[in-house]
Formats: structure tokens, sequence, C-alpha cells
């Protein structure tokens, strides 16, 4: 056998391309994640379920009300649109909807401060509460009697406690005999009383109980919450909004878990905000009247007064017709007294609600003001009128004035007085809360399907984090380029084999060998090509040394030497199959018998090949294990005598098949391999770096191995062949018996 010597250099490796990830790369991706992807689905859809069952359910229901034109019922006031028409009346309305009284006059008729819900078991009592629709109360269950499980109802409408008592959790047992007893916190009873009838306790303690449905000795959580807290509560929960911008129709609505309860906080809120409204207007049109009534007498004064002037006036002068212009200037005269007579009256009414800078007042002002100024410069016009006419048309004013002004008084009183009855208001109830029917959360459709969406794209987003950060090459094509070799076959994933390595992990106990249980799985298939490939490959070579090698552990080396060599024992060859890994050789395992004697001992001249070799369960295939642990094994492997073993194993055998260590994690591959004709490079789909690849091929290169190509295992093959190893595809066939 000739010695080691420069072997002959593969092609030259082509200029790395960069791997395109196409739509089938994308596709292979998922295939190869599709369990852990159904998985994710799966466990996300039962999640979304769970959760639409336990998860306490959310109500939401809506009032709706309307804000008439305020101007028509001001306290009977002209309308100022002016004014009004740019600011949106609404939202000072909301936030006296929103304000703390009128919260607070809700809380206090429906008692929100005390709260009081059956015991339920933990986790899935609640849903067995939901999910009863009997009549009656549930019977207990698992022999739970303490807990409530459907149909238990309990009404505390008054609880006065003392002070360190409010906040905590309290428990009401209901006991036989409409009777029931009150628990504080540490278990100690606080009251025992009769329902429907008032119970005091110690400390101030009082407690009337209006309706209890429970079977004896259930119990219910109590709890008096803080005036104030349970407002703030309501107050960040309710939404209150025009729906419309400007069209003073407000929508009222509140989400909360007693589907019950949330329309009556609803109506209570609007039927409560309807009162304040008609209260407020009674009490601004009683202000206004009051002020009316006390000009009233002035006003009628001044009506005789000037009603008796003017005729006086007409015994002595006559009657005396006034020009034109005379006659204009005493109409305009008299609209400006009654104008300025409307403002007081809409600043008296407004000035008891807004500061004086108010906008309101201030247009107030700023009309009175122009008005006055208006007034004066007709009153200078009219001083160049003849002095008779004068007098004749300032009396006729005065007349004039002072009785629409009083009529117009009498006539607006008459209206505030019905305001003041207080049945009037600018606030309408349109439409009242009902009971939903459905929650508002969790929807049953809703969280499945996002449950679903978020498996799907949860399960992708890991798939391809995975192949992302994992980095491995798992294009043919882009190996071929990186290493200038070719690839002789490409193994599919073995469920089978799979099962095989798992039993072998476990101490004491022997993998089956694939290509004997199993000859027509497919990777068996992937290996008789390689036969066929490699045929070509030693009619070339120097020797009938094959060498297989890898670049890290757990790619299947292993796995190919054991299978690759029975199939060749198959085929009518003699084949010596040889375990040189030192270190860590396992293939023992697989084909049976003991780890020594072995290659280490006969390196050490402790056994010969003759004695050392043990048969299998093919006569054609013979076995040489690793041997005995040797502390300095790549000294042995660098000794001469390996030479003449692999010489002498090579003329009493047709093919000496060697399984090696890993290439980068020690040098023992290389230099075994040296005196091979034919290495072969195993490499696991998908897990070497390309970095990886060229350093084990450059490794073997330097060491003069003479690499002939590359065998790829555990490739996927089937929906993801046509962007990855398709090309090497494996199918089985075989014959079916006749019938």
């Amino acid at each position: 056998m000739p010695g080691p010597s420069a072997a002959r250099s593969a092609s030259p490796p082509r200029s790395p391309v960069k791997e395109e990830d196409t739509a089938a790369k994308y596709i292979a991706t998922l295939f190869d994640s599709r369990y852990f992807i159904a998985a994710s689905v799966l466990v996300t859809v039962l999640l979304s379920l769970a959760y639409v069952l336990l998860a306490t359910p959310t109500w939401e229901s809506e009032a709706l009300v309307q804000i008439e034109d305020r101007n028509k019922t001001l306290a009977g006031l002209e309308d100022l649109s002016s004014i009004l028409s740019e600011k949106n009346l609404a939202d000072s309305e909301i936030e006296l909807i929103r304000s703390r009284s009128l919260l607070g006059s809700v809380v206090d008729q429906l008692n929100l401060t005390i709260e009081v819900r059956p015991r339920t078991f933990p986790l899935v009592g609640g849903a067995a509460v939901r999910l009863f629709s009997g009549e009656g109360v549930a019977p207990a269950r698992l022999g739970l009697s303490s807990y409530g499980w459907g149909g238990e109802e309990c009404t505390v409408t008054r609880l006065d406690l003392p002070d360190k008592l409010v906040g905590a959790s309290l428990e009401l047992i209901a006991k036989g005999d409409r009777t029931y007893e009150l628990l504080g916190p540490d278990g100690q009873q606080l009251v025992a009383g009769e329902i429907g009838k008032p119970a005091q306790g110690p400390n101030g303690i009082n407690v009337f109980v209006r309706q209890l449905v429970a079977r004896p000795g259930t119990r219910f959580n109590v709890r008096v919450v803080w005036r104030d807290a349970v407002i703030d509560d309501l107050k960040a929960r309710v939404r209150i909004a025009e729906r419309i911008k400007k069209t003073g129709i407000i929508t009222i609505s509140l989400a909360g878990t007693d589907r019950v309860l949330i329309p009556k906080i609803l109506d209570a809120m609007a039927q409560g905000y309807e009162l304040q409204n008609v209260q407020r207007k009674s009490a601004e049109a009683a202000k206004t009247l009051e002020f009316i009534e006390e000009q009233l007498p002035a006003l009628k004064t001044r009506v005789d007064n000037s009603e008796r002037a003017l005729n006086a006036f007409q015994q002595i002068k006559g009657t005396v017709n006034l020009s034109a212009e005379t006659q204009s200037m005493l109409e305009r005269t008299v609209e400006i007294e009654k104008a300025l007579s409307d403002l007081t009256l809409q600043r008296s009414d407004l000035a008891g609600r807004f500061a004086e800078a108010h906008p309101l007042l201030t247009s107030i002002k700023q009309k009175t003001e122009k008005l006055q100024t208006e007034r004066n410069a007709l009153a200078t016009r009219m001083k160049n009128v003849p002095e008779q006419e004068l007098d004749s048309a300032r009396l006729t004013r005065d007349v004039k004035v002072s009785s629409e002004l009083y009529f117009l008084l009498l006539n607006k009183a008459q209206e505030l007085r019905v305001v003041k009855s207080g049945t009037l208001g600018n606030v309408r109830i349109i439409d009242q809360a009902v009971r939903p029917h459905e929650p508002a959360s969790p929807k049953p459709l809703f969280s499945c399907v996002m449950g679903l969406l978020l498996g799907l794209v949860g399960g992708t987003a890991f798939a391809f984090v995975r192949r992302s950060i994992h980095g491995g090459v798992d294009d043919p094509d882009v190996i071929e380029s990186l290493t200038g070799l070719p690839i002789y076959a490409a193994i599919p994933h073995s469920t089978r084999q799979a099962g095989f390595s798992r039993t072998g992990l476990r101490r004491d106990s022997t993998a089956p060998l694939l290509a004997a249980a199993d000859p027509a799985d497919t990777a068996i298939e992937a290996l008789r090509s390689l036969r066929t490939n490699l045929q070509f490959a030693l009619i070339e070579s120097r020797n009938n040394i094959i060498v297989v090698s890898g670049p890290a552990p757990g790619i299947g080396k292993s796995f190919v030497s054991c299978n690759f060599g029975h199939i060749l024992a198959a085929a009518g060859q003699r084949v010596l199959l040889v375990d040189g890994d030192f270190r860590r050789g396992r293939l023992h395992r697989i084909l049976g018998g003991e780890r020594t004697p072995g290659l280490s001992d006969i390196l050490a001249g402790e056994a010969r090949l003759s004695t050392a070799v043990r048969e299998t369960h093919d006569p054609n295939l013979h076995f040489l294990s690793c041997g005995t642990h040797r502390p300095n094994p790549s000294e042995m492997l660098g000794s001469a005598r390996l030479k003449q073993f692999l010489e002498v194993a090579a003329k009493s055998y047709e093919l000496v098949l060697v399984d090696t260590p890993p290439v980068l994690a020690v040098t023992d591959a290389a230099l075994i391999g040296r005196y091979a004709g034919v290495n072969i490079l195993v490499l696991r789909a998908g897990d070497h770096s390309a970095r990886e690849i060229k350093l084990a091929v450059k490794s073997l290169h330097h060491a003069g191995a003479e690499i002939k190509g590359i065998v790829i295992n555990d490739a996927a093959i089937g929906p993801s062949r046509y962007g990855r190893f398709g090309q090497y595809g494996y199918y089985q066939y075989d014959y079916t018996p006749d019938l």
C-alpha cells in the first residue's frame, strides 16, 4: 500500500453563491416545523376556549338622553343665537352627568357600597354558576356545599360597620329557617339575624338582609367599600359622549360583570340627571320670577303716570300730528327700550350662574352699550324737533314703552310660574338601558379565531427565528459551491431510525440496525445509491479504504457507516467495518459485542487483527470495535502501526470502512483519512454553517486526505424537495402479493 502522499486536490471551489430565500425554501421551513406549528395552534385554541369558559364575562349597556335647545326653555328668555351658536352645550352637560353629586346619589340609591357575591369554587366555580340555567338553586357538587353552584341570591340593603371593617372581607352564611350569620375577617361572628328584619351587633353594626336564596351552609363574600372609592370607580368606568356633535343627543354607557346591575345604574344616572335638570330649571325660573315680580309694581305705576301725562297734554294742546321722521325715531326708541329691558332680564338670569367675565355676560354688556349709544344719538336728534311735537312724541313714547314692557313681564312671569312648578326641563330620556343578552367580552368566535391566528403567527415566527439563529446551510447547490465537491447522496429523515436512536441512548441498550430491520426504508434506499456512486470513485482511488467523517458530533456518521457497511456486505462484498473513534466509539452497541479488544488494542500491540475482529449477523460483514480507552489516541493514530494495520486490512477484505471522530473536534479523522482512497464527508442538513463546512474540508485537505464527495444526512424530502434535496429524493417501491 503506498504511503501517505499529497492527495489529489478536488476541483477548485466555486465562488460561494448567496442562498436565495425562495418561496420553496419558506415552504420547506414551515414544513420542517409543521408539528410545532400545529401544536402551537392547538395550544392557543385550547387556551382561548378555556379563557372563554372560565373568564368572567363583561356586559355592556347604554342609555340615550337628549338635551333640547336650551334657549327655548331657558326661563322664558329670548334667543341669544349670536352668542350660543358656536357653543356646544353638551360638553357642560356631560360634566354634570359625570359629577360626583349625581354619581353619589346613584351609589346611595342602589347601595353600591355593599358588595355581596356567592363564594365559588376556585377557577371553575364561576363558570359553573354562569352555566346553570335551572330553576331554584343548583345542588352542591362533590359534596362542597359551602360553595355556590348557581341560582344563589343575596340582597343586603343596609350594612353599617365600624371604620376598621370597611374594606375587609366578611362572610355571610345562610342558615336554616330564614336566618343567617355574618362573620368577620377572623371568622368570629359579628351578627346573626333573620331575613327581612333589621339586625344589630356590637360597635354600631347594623344589617338588613332583604333577600337570601341559597342552600343552608352556602357562604357569601361580603365587603363594604368606601363611598368615595365607589364613586371614583364608577366615574372611571362610565363613558359619556355626544353621539353626533352639536345634536344634543348623549350616550351614557357602562360595562361591568353584573348584567342585572348595569342597566339599573344607567337608568338611575339618566333619571337622576333629568331630575337635577328640572330642579335646576325650577330654581333658575324662581330667581328670575322674583326679579320680575319686583319690577312689575314700578312698571305699573310708570304706565299709569305716562298715560295720565299724555291725556293731560292732549287736553291742553290737542292732538299733535308727528312728522314721518319723528314717528320713525319714536318707534326706534321704543324698540331700543324694549331690547334694553330684555337684556336686563337676561343679565339677571345669567349673573347667578356665570362669572362676570363669562362670554355670555360680556356679550350682553356689549349689546347694552351699543343700544344705549344708539338711544343717546336718537335723543340728540330729537332735540331739533319743534317743542310741541317733541313733547307729544316723548309722552307717546313713554306710554308705548312702559305698556309693552309691563305686558311683556306679565307674560314672562306666567311662563316662569309654569317652569317653577318643576314639570319642565330641557333634558329628555330617549332610550332607557336594557339588560344585555350577549357579553361584550369574551366573544367565543373572536377569541378562538384570535387564538388560531396567534398560534399560526407564533409557530411560524418560531420556525423562521429558529432557522435564522441556527444559520445552517441546507441548499445542496450552496454546499457544492462552498466545497467544490459532489453530493453523493441525500439520506432522508427516517422516523423508525429516530426511534432506534432513542433506544440506543439508554445505558446498556443495543440500537437495532435499520438496514436489517427495515431494508425498504427510504434512508436505506439512499445508502444504496451511495454504494452505486462510490463504485466509480473506487475505480480511480488508490486503495479500497473508505473513511467516513464529519465536522461535528451528532450528525449521523455512525448511522451511515453501520448501515452502509451492511448494504455493501449484502451485495456480496467482504467488508471490514472499523470503529476509529477511540474516545466515544459506539458501533459495538449497534452491531453487538464488547468494546474490547479493538483497534486501539491492535495499535498498542496488545491484540491482533485476526483475534480482535468479530463476525456480525451477515457473514460478509466483519466488525472491529474501537478498543480500550487510551490517554493518547492522536499519538497512536499518528504512528506507523496505523498504516501497517490498514495495509493488512485492505489486503484481507474487499472494502475497509472506517468510522472516525468529528473533524473539527480532534485530529483523528485527518490522521486516518490520509491513508484512505476515498474520504466521505457526512453533513446533517441545515446543521452546519458555511464556515464550518469549509473549515472541515480545509482540515482534511491539509492533512492529505482525499475527499471524494459529500453525503447529506437527515435531509428534508417532501413538499420542500423542490428547493432543497428533491433531486436526491427516493421512493419506496415494493412487490405486492398476487391477489
